[in-house]
């Protein structure tokens, strides 16, 4: 998918006025994506409380494959443990965003996508430049689910979960020490899982906590108070130079217009990561048959 493709896909919206130029009803919610100048953002606006803004996606289409949202920039340094990946699976599509940027730049690499939400997917290939083709699919099924039904020789060098809602939910059976444990068992020997957490989730030390107990190297790059991205793996341990240095390797080599190399100069790892979460050790690993008291009602605002 060159970059031409892109921005003749995104023409059209060059000439819409801002304000809402997609909405549909899709479960609770409805699916929005509203443009303000050369922004696009795809939104899920609450039916109960239309007021509500739960942001999913967003980007400029002047420069498509620019990633604004750090915490997107931050699920880039899985290409720290895997530069050249045959193989890649995301949990959630959103706006498709690292999709579109992953095959734009990665044209031997096949990803694949699952999100429970067919309108999200229609909103990302109509208002965000993602075209699907034999490089990149997206399923309409749950995440796990997608995986668990994998043949068990099927194996990927990057597993991305991404599937938080704006307010601060993710689902428990995507957090838990069995998932992750699926995850790991698809992993190539050398594979990475690339995780997005909400820092503000009441959970949040359970689940990093969770996400240790299954990988042996285990890094954070935090967000300001908003979003963690966690990585983890089972190939062998980088140090923080080791990082900064493929990532800048990869910065210059492919010229993002995003700031890879100091994504990776905020990762923590080892006794940097302890400390930065309260609570890590004294924290209880999730599992599937035990979900915390109140998991379920941290919808958080």
């Amino acid at each position: 998918m060159n970059l031409a493709a892109i921005q003749q896909r995104l023409t059209w919206l060059q000439q819409q006025p801002d304000g809402i130029i997609f909405c549909q009803d899709s479960g609770v919610h409805y699916v929005a994506v509203t443009k303000d100048r050369s922004h696009i953002k795809l939104s899920l606006v609450e039916k109960v409380n239309r007021q509500t803004d739960l942001l999913q996606s967003v980007f400029d289409f002047n420069h498509p494959l620019h990633l604004v949202s750090e915490y997107t920039q931050a699920m880039m340094l899985g290409l720290v443990w895997q530069s050249q990946p045959q193989r890649i699976y995301i949990a959630g599509f959103g706006g498709g965003r690292i999709p579109l940027v992953l095959h734009h730049y990665l044209p031997d690499t096949v990803i694949e996508c699952a999100d429970v939400d067919p309108i999200a997917i229609e909103a990302a290939t109509k208002c965000f430049g993602v075209k699907l083709d034999d490089r990149l699919s997206v399923t309409i099924q749950d995440g796990r689910e997608y995986l668990e039904q994998q043949k068990s020789d099927t194996q990927y060098d990057i597993i991305m979960i991404d599937v938080a809602f704006g307010n601060g939910y993710f689902p428990h059976r995507l957090s838990t020490k069995e998932f992750y444990q699926i995850c790991e068992k698809h992993l190539s020997s050398e594979g990475v899982v690339v995780a997005n957490m909400l820092q503000r989730d009441q959970f949040y030390a359970e689940k990093i906590k969770t996400f240790q107990s299954v990988f042996s190297q285990v890094c954070v790059c935090p967000w300001k108070d908003i979003n963690t991205v966690l990585i983890g793996s089972n190939s062998a341990i980088l140090e923080k130079n080791e990082i900064v240095a493929r990532a800048k390797y990869l910065q210059d080599g492919y010229q993002f217009s995003f700031p890879l190399t100091e994504r990776a100069r905020e990762v923590k790892l080892g006794t940097e990561l302890a400390e930065s979460v309260p609570n890590l050790y004294r924290s209880q690993i999730l599992h599937d048959d035990s979900p915390p008291a109140g998991y379920f009602d941290c919808w958080l605002f």
